[in-house]
C-alpha cells in the first residue's frame, strides 16, 4: 500500500534529524578518543623527558666532577663523582620502560637508545669501583656518549611529538570537513523534509477542502433520497441520518440526535407489542461474523400506519480511514413501499382479470361442448315417440345426464383448484373408470384418433377422487388430441409396480425416443405399492422449453382462446392431493407419455349398514323456498312438494320474512339461496328466521359450495349445506338431515 505524502515527509525529517545527531556524536566520539589517546602519549613522553633530564643532570654533574678531580683532586670532588655515578646506575634500572615507550611511540630502535644502553651498563659496573673511575681513561668518553645518546634522543622526541601533533591537526581536519559534509547533508535533508511538509500540508488542505464539498454532495444526496437512511457505530450509537429517516418510520421532530442507542430507537418503534427493529445482539453477531453477514430485510407495517421496508446492512472501511471507530458498522434504511404494494396489488387484480377471462373462455368451451351432448340427447329424447325407439331415448337421456353430471363435475374441480380444496378420497377401482371413461373419450377425441385402454382388473384400488381421476383422464386424452391434429392413437394402460425403498422416477427406464423427462416432484418416490397409469400418444411431442413450464398454472401452447392452460395443472393438483406424483416423457416428433403414479388403496371391511329410523310424514310439515330464479325455485318446490311437504315459494328474503309473519309463524322447514335481492341475503334471513323459529330446519344453498370444502366462516350453526348444482337425491338427504336436527334438538 503507499504511504502518505505526509508519512513520507516525516520519515525524511526523522532521517535527517538522525543523521545530523550521528554526525555530531561521531565528531564528539572522535574527537574525545583522539584527545584522550594523545594526551596518555604525551603524559607518558613527559615521563619519559623527565627522565633523560634527570639523567642528562647526573651526567653533567657527573662530568663536571670528573674534571674537577682531575684538575685539584680534592676528597669532595671525588664523593661529587661517586655520588653522581649512584645516581646514574639507580636510573640505570628504569631505562627498559624508556626503550619500550620510544619503540611505541616511533615504532623503530634508534641508535641512540643502543648508545646509551651500552653507557649506563658500564657506568653500572663502575659503581662497584667508583674510585677506579675517576681514574680510568674511558670515564669521559663514556660519559661524553651518554651525553650525546640524550642529547640526540631529546631532539627526536622534540620532532616525534611535533609530528604526531600535526597528525592530530591533520586527522581532525578531515574530520571536520566529513561532519560538514554530514551536517550539510542533514540540513538538505531537513529541508526537503519541510518542503514535503508544505507540499503535503498544502495537499491535504485541497483533500480537505474536496472531503467537505463530497460531504456536503453526499448530503444533499441522502436528504434527496426518498427512503430514510441512518448510520450507527458498531456500539448502536446514531452517527448520521437524513430528514426522510425520522419522516419515514413516524417519528417526532427532535426525536433523533447524535450519539442516539439503537435500543432507544428500537424501543420507540413498537407496533401492538411487537418491536419493529431487530435485537442489538443480532447485529453484534453479524459484525463478529464479519463482511460474510449478508443484509436483513422485513416488510411490516410502521408505527404511522404506512407499509414499511427496513434493511440493515453492515459496512467496513478499509484501515485507511484514521478514526478506527468509523472503520465499522452498519446502516438502517427505511423505504415507505404504500404505493408499491398498492402498485402490486393492483397489477395483481388486472392478472387475476385476465386470468378470469381465461377461464371464463376456457368454461364457456367446455360448456359449449357439454351443453351440445345435453341439448343434443334431450331433443333425440323428445324426438323417440314409438315404442321401438324407447331403448334409443333411454341412451339419450342418459348420455344426456352424464353430460350434466361431466358439467357439475367441471365447476367443482375449477372450484376445488383455484381454492387449493382437497376433496374426500374413495377407494376407486380402475377397471370401472377405465369402462366409464373409454366410451366418453371415443365421442370427445373423434374417429381420426385411436384410443386403446386396457383392461384393469388385475389392477390394485386407489384411494383417490374417482371424479377427478375420471376428469384428469379425459383432459390428458383431451391433450393427446390436440397434439394431433392429423391423427393418431391414444393408449392408456395401468400396473401394478412396488418399491422396497425411495425411487427416483427420472432414473426408471422409458422410450429412448422420449428423452426428455420432467416430474412434478424431483424428490424420490416413498417405497410402498403404487399403481403406475400411462397416457401416451403419437402426437407431435414437447421441447425442453414446454417441459419447463408445463406444470405452471394458465400455461398453454394453443392460441388464445383455445384453452386455458388449467388441464395440466389440474391433473398434477389432482395427483398432489391423493398423494402422487406426475412425471411426463416426450421429445419433438417423438409423441409424449404422461404417467400418474397413484398410491394403492388400503382394502377395508366394509361396516354394517345401520337402516334409517322413519321420519315423520313430510306431509305434516310446511317448507319455505327462497330462491330469486324461477325455474330453480319451481324445481326444488315440486321435488318437496312430491316428497310430501307443503311448499310456499318467494323471490327475495324481505317476501319470505311477510310470508312467515301471515302465516303465523308455522313454517317448520326453510330452503333459501344463499345469492337474494335486496338487503336480506340466505344466511341473514336464516338467522332471522331461527330467532323467530328456534325449532324450524334450513337448508342453504349456493353454487359457491363444493362438497369437501370448508364451511364459510359466516354460515349459522345447525344449517345444512347444499352445493348447486344438485339432483333429487341430494336435495332429499339435506333436507332430511335438516328435519332431522329440527327434532333431535
Amino acid at each position: 500500500m503507499a504511504r502518505h505524502p505526509a508519512k513520507r515527509a516525516h520519515v525524511l525529517a526523522l532521517l535527517g534529524a538522525a543523521l545530523l545527531i550521528v554526525t555530531f556524536g561521531t565528531l564528539a566520539m572522535q574527537l574525545g578518543n583522539e584527545m584522550a589517546r594523545h594526551g596518555q602519549l604525551d603524559r607518558q613522553s613527559a615521563g619519559a623527558d623527565a627522565y633523560m633530564r634527570d639523567l642528562e643532570r647526573e651526567v653533567g654533574t657527573a662530568r663536571i666532577c670528573h674534571f674537577a678531580w682531575l684538575a685539584r683532586h680534592e676528597d669532595s670532588d671525588a664523593t661529587c663523582f661517586v655520588h653522581a655515578i649512584g645516581a646514574i646506575a639507580t636510573a640505570r634500572e628504569a631505562f627498559p620502560s624508556v626503550v619500550a615507550l620510544q619503540e611505541r611511540l616511533s615504532h623503530t630502535h634508534p641508535p641512540s637508545l643502543d648508545q646509551m644502553g651500552h653507557a649506563l651498563d658500564r657506568i653500572a659496573d663502575w659503581q662497584a669501583t667508583p674510585h677506579d673511575a675517576l681514574i680510568h681513561t674511558e670515564t669521559d668518553t663514556t660519559l661524553a656518549e651518554l651525553d650525546d645518546a640524550l642529547t640526540t634522543l631529546s631532539s627526536v622526541d622534540t620532532a616525534k611529538r611535533e609530528g604526531r601533533l600535526a597528525d592530530m591537526l591533520r586527522n581532525t581536519s578531515w574530520q571536520k570537513r566529513l561532519d560538514a559534509l554530514g551536517i550539510v547533508i542533514g540540513v538538505l535533508i531537513m529541508i526537503t523534509a519541510g518542503w514535503v511538509l508544505d507540499r503535503t500540508s498544502l495537499a491535504a488542505a485541497r483533500a480537505e477542502a474536496r472531503s467537505r464539498n463530497l460531504a456536503l454532495q453526499l448530503r444533499a444526496v441522502l436528504d434527496s433520497l426518498t427512503m430514510g437512511v441512518a448510520v450507527f457505530s458498531t456500539e448502536g450509537r446514531l452517527r448520521h441520518w437524513n430528514d426522510r429517516f425520522g419522516a419515514t418510520l413516524g417519528l417526532e421532530d427532535g426525536f433523533l440526535h447524535q450519539e442516539m442507542s439503537y435500543e432507544k430507537l428500537s424501543d420507540a418503534l413498537v407496533v401492538d407489542g411487537r418491536p419493529l427493529l431487530e435485537p442489538f445482539t443480532h447485529v453484534e453477531r453479524a459484525l463478529q461474523r464479519g463482511e460474510c453477514a449478508l443484509p436483513v430485510m422485513v416488510e411490516c407495517r410502521g408505527i404511522n400506519g404506512a407499509d414499511l421496508e427496513l434493511c440493515r446492512t453492515l459496512f467496513f472501511a478499509s484501515d485507511d480511514v484514521p478514526d478506527a471507530e468509523d472503520r465499522r458498522g452498519f446502516v438502517l434504511t427505511a423505504n415507505d413501499i404504500t404505493l408499491r404494494l398498492r402498485s402490486e396489488r393492483a397489477l395483481g387484480e388486472a392478472q387475476k382479470l385476465r386470468a378470469v377471462g381465461q377461464l371464463t373462455a376456457g368454461i364457456a368451451h367446455d360448456f359449449k361442448n357439454l351443453l351440445t351432448i345435453i341439448l343434443g340427447n334431450l331433443e333425440l329424447a323428445s324426438e323417440a315417440d314409438s315404442a321401438q325407439d324407447m331403448a334409443r331415448r333411454q341412451t339419450c337421456l342418459e348420455a344426456a345426464a352424464h353430460a350434466a353430471r361431466r358439467s357439475e363435475t367441471l365447476t367443482g374441480q375449477l372450484l376445488s383448484f383455484t381454492r387449493r380444496e382437497k376433496p374426500a378420497p374413495d377407494t376407486v377401482r380402475l377397471a370401472d373408470i377405465f369402462a366409464l371413461t373409454s366410451n366418453l373419450l371415443a365421442r370427445v377425441i373423434g374417429p381420426r384418433i385411436a384410443v386403446n385402454c386396457d383392461k384393469a382388473e388385475t389392477i390394485w384400488p386407489v384411494q383417490v377422487n374417482p371424479a377427478q381421476l375420471e376428469s384428469a383422464l379425459l383432459n390428458l386424452a383431451i391433450n393427446a388430441r390436440d397434439a394431433m391434429p392429423k391423427g393418431g392413437t391414444v393408449s392408456i394402460r395401468a400396473a401394478n409396480v412396488s418399491f422396497s425403498t425411495g425411487m427416483n422416477l427420472l432414473a426408471l427406464p422409458v422410450d429412448s425416443d422420449r428423452s426428455l423427462r420432467v416430474a412434478s416432484d424431483s424428490t424420490p418416490l416413498p417405497a410402498g405399492a403404487w399403481v403406475r397409469i400411462d397416457v401416451s400418444d403419437t402426437g407431435c411431442g414437447m421441447g425442453p422449453e414446454v417441459l419447463q413450464q408445463l406444470f405452471e398454472p394458465f400455461f398453454t401452447t394453443k392460441d388464445e382462446g383455445a384453452g386455458t392452460g388449467l388441464g395440466m395443472a389440474m391433473v398434477v393438483n389432482f395427483c398432489r392431493q391423493s398423494g402422487g406424483r406426475v412425471v411426463v416423457a416426450s421429445a419433438p416428433d417423438e409423441g409424449t407419455q404422461i404417467t400418474l403414479w397413484l398410491p394403492r388403496a388400503v382394502e377395508q371391511r366394509p361396516s354394517p349398514v345401520r337402516e334409517p329410523e322413519s321420519a315423520p310424514a313430510a306431509a305434516t310439515f310446511r317448507a319455505l323456498v327462497v330462491e330469486d330464479d324461477p325455474a330453480i325455485r319451481d324445481i326444488v318446490a315440486t321435488i318437496l312438494g312430491l316428497g310430501g311437504y307443503r311448499v310456499t315459494e318467494a323471490a327475495d328474503g324481505e317476501a319470505a320474512f311477510d310470508l312467515v309473519e301471515d302465516a303465523g309463524n308455522s313454517y317448520d322447514l326453510l330452503v333459501t339461496d344463499i345469492q337474494l335481492p335486496g338487503l336480506l341475503d340466505g344466511f341473514r334471513l336464516a338467522t332471522l328466521l331461527r330467532e323467530r323459529l328456534p325449532m324450524i330446519g334450513v337448508v342453504c344453498m349456493s353454487g359457491d359450495f363444493t362438497a369437501d370444502g370448508p364451511r364459510p366462516a359466516n354460515a349459522p350453526p345447525a344449517v345444512q349445506l347444499l352445493p348447486k348444482p344438485f339432483r333429487r337425491d341430494g336435495l332429499l338427504k339435506a333436507v332430511s338431515a335438516a328435519m332431522e336436527e329440527r327434532i333431535s334438538a
